[in-house]
């Protein structure tokens, strides 16, 4: 039995059985999928996948009872050569950081440029998605970390450390009648055309959720998963937005004005996903402490000895709008 063979295993049970999806993912071909599979079938003296014709349908009882010490065992070999990584090219590594389009162009910026300046033989990787997305990678060892909001897909392997609370403002053009609302309301937003964020995203149904509530009906006439491209519409006049307030850039959205709305609808707080049990190197421990300094190793390693699936408690800095009227 080798970790080839446990990785291979691994792979198409999370690529959804998918022998040529796993072979992608893993840089090999099927063939040699196929064949290693076989040979740890054969040492096992039991079959592991439910295959019809040349299709694999899922996992046999035994395949899915032997699939999660698999995984256990991955997860301990990778943490084993990170540490020993560590130790022997002092400081050089990989991480994979995993977040969704909004925290990498507005939050995570000035982190990963002090980052790399400092770390300069850690290869730093960006992969984008939607926060279930980024749940199942951090969750499956595909990113080291993960900085989204809340994913309604919660692993029990995870760990949620908040890190700050962001609001929302009304973003509108420059002169806009809204700019001159003494207190905006749902009321009033709802008499303009909405362009929105998609309802799969927090910024989506969060505000839909606001309007549900009141029993106010918005004039949705779009929406996008691109805050960027959400802004470019408001710019052509088609529409307001509802956004995070720090997606506002005073010096590139000059044709925009915001309005506060932090009021009106449930503000979000991004959290910092990790896996219960991973190995962090001294550098992943640096680039968390750049993000949030309350997460030092110390608080890091308590929260990791709570239970798994938790939310670590932690009182959180409230991001102050800004440029608005």
């Amino acid at each position: 039995m080798t970790l080839q063979q446990l990785r291979y295993l691994c792979s198409i049970a999370r690529e959804g059985f998918s022998v040529s999806r796993a072979a992608i993912s893993l840089g090999t071909s099927q063939p040699a999928i196929s064949k290693q599979i076989r040979l740890l079938e054969t040492e096992l003296g039991s079959d592991l996948l439910i295959r019809k014709s040349n299709r694999i349908l899922g996992l046999t009882a035994a395949g899915d009872a032997i699939i999660e010490a698999a995984q256990r065992t991955l997860w301990e070999a990778d943490n084993l050569q990170r540490i020993t990584t560590e130790f022997t090219q002092k400081g050089a590594g990989r991480l994979v950081i995993a977040t969704t389009h909004m925290y990498a162009r507005y939050v995570l910026k000035p982190v990963i440029k002090d980052f790399i300046e400092r770390h300069r033989d850690v290869q730093l990787v960006l992969r984008q998605g939607i926060p279930s997305m980024i749940a199942r990678w951090v969750a499956a060892g595909e990113a080291d970390i993960g900085i989204s909001g809340l994913s309604l897909d919660v692993h029990q392997d995870l760990l949620f450390l908040p890190f700050a609370e962001l609001d929302r403002s009304v973003f509108v053009p420059k002169r806009h009648p809204l700019t001159q609302e003494k207190r905006l309301t749902l009321k009033s937003i709802a008499r303009f055309a909405i362009i929105m964020l998609d309802q799969s995203l927090e910024g989506g149904w969060k505000v839909m959720d606001a309007f549900a509530a009141a029993r106010v009906k918005p004039n949705v006439v779009l929406s996008a998963i691109d805050a960027d491209v959400v802004k470019s519409y408001v710019e052509l006049g088609l529409g307001i937005a509802i956004l995070l307030t720090l997606a506002f850039e005073p010096e590139r959205d000059r044709e925009l004005r915001i309005i506060s709305a932090a009021h009106l609808f449930q503000g979000t707080t991004p959290h910092i996903v990790l896996r219960h049990g991973k190995y962090l190197p001294g550098y992943m421990h640096d680039f968390i402490g750049r993000l949030s300094p309350k997460w030092d190793r110390a608080a890091i390693e308590a929260a990791m000895r709570s239970k798994p699936a938790t939310l670590a408690s932690a009182s959180v800095p409230r991001q102050a709008p800004r440029g608005a009227p």
